[in-house]
């Protein structure tokens, strides 16, 4: 661990807080207690989903695919502003969706696993080859023949309710969003 990362005894380590915040890129995996399955219902997704909207406006970052698994959850978190504040972002989406999993008792692992991308896998072909990656996870897993066929899978850009990752024209719109947004 380097003088910018922090670590409490038992958790796994985190980098500083300036990796998380403005324009970073994140790959954040929540794992439910145990690997237990039977939370995942098409009610929980739609208020995962709202969950999502809600915590993406309030901490200025987007989530161009977010992929719930039977166990499990991915989400690829991408920082819009200089305000943007993952950590935060992911501190408001467990906590609000804990509640959800507690209903059908259930609950998060103690410790979302993330991953920060460096300079080389956040260009335009890598990033967009890494969310094509996670949207294939049910197909790796067995549970549809195509990935636009599981129902768990999205995308949440706040104030764009439109674009989804199986749209055609996702990603030519989807960088000129990113581009308007951020002034990049």
């Amino acid at each position: 661990m380097d003088a910018n990362s922090s670590s409490k005894p038992g958790h796994l380590p985190r980098l500083g807080e300036a990796a998380y915040r403005g324009r970073a890129i994140v790959h954040w995996t929540l794992t439910v207690r145990d690997r237990a399955t039977g939370w995942l219902t098409p009610t929980f997704t739609e208020r995962f989903r709202w969950l999502l909207l809600h915590g993406c406006a309030r901490h200025a970052v987007s989530c161009p695919i977010h992929c719930l698994m039977p166990d499990h959850i991915h989400l690829l978190i991408h920082g819009w502003s200089r305000e943007g504040d993952q950590r935060r972002f992911i501190r408001f989406v467990r906590q609000h969706s804990g509640h959800l999993l507690a209903e059908s008792r259930h609950r998060w692992q103690p410790q979302a696993y993330d991953h920060v991308l460096r300079p080389e896998e956040s260009d335009r072909f890598a990033y967009e080859r890494l969310v094509h990656y996670i949207a294939e996870n049910p197909v790796r897993a067995g549970l549809v023949k195509k990935a636009d066929e599981w129902p768990h899978t999205g995308t949440v850009i706040p104030g764009y309710p439109e674009p989804s990752l199986w749209q055609p024209d996702f990603w030519t719109r989807y960088w000129r969003l990113r581009k308007s947004r951020v002034g990049l």
